[in-house]
């Protein structure tokens, strides 16, 4: 949930103050991308994690790119920050 979540409004926030006015197109690329992040990131475990981080990214793929389009700089500054940190921490809980 973490991976596809973050993904989700991270791309779509970044999109989103990008290209304002293409609003549509936006919602659909990082619904799509948090979806398969999260769908990668579950079957390594099992099939409920799956649809657990489907769910995720269909939601937060909605959700980023209504933050991006409001966004200013420090907000998607922020969101680039919180991708890295994220995928950081799951690298290293993989680790442990």
């Amino acid at each position: 949930m973490t991976s596809s979540g973050v993904m989700g409004i991270a791309i779509g926030t970044l999109l989103g103050y990008a290209f304002p006015a293409h609003y549509t197109l936006i919602t659909i690329i990082a619904t799509l991308l948090a979806i398969l992040v999260g769908a990668f990131f579950g079957a390594l475990v099992d099939y409920q994690t799956l649809l657990t981080g489907v769910s995720s990214g269909l939601m937060a793929g909605f959700m980023g790119p209504m933050i991006g389009v409001v966004a200013d700089f420090s907000l998607v500054m922020f969101c680039t920050l919180l991708v890295y940190v994220i995928f950081g921490l799951l690298c290293f809980s993989v680790r442990s």
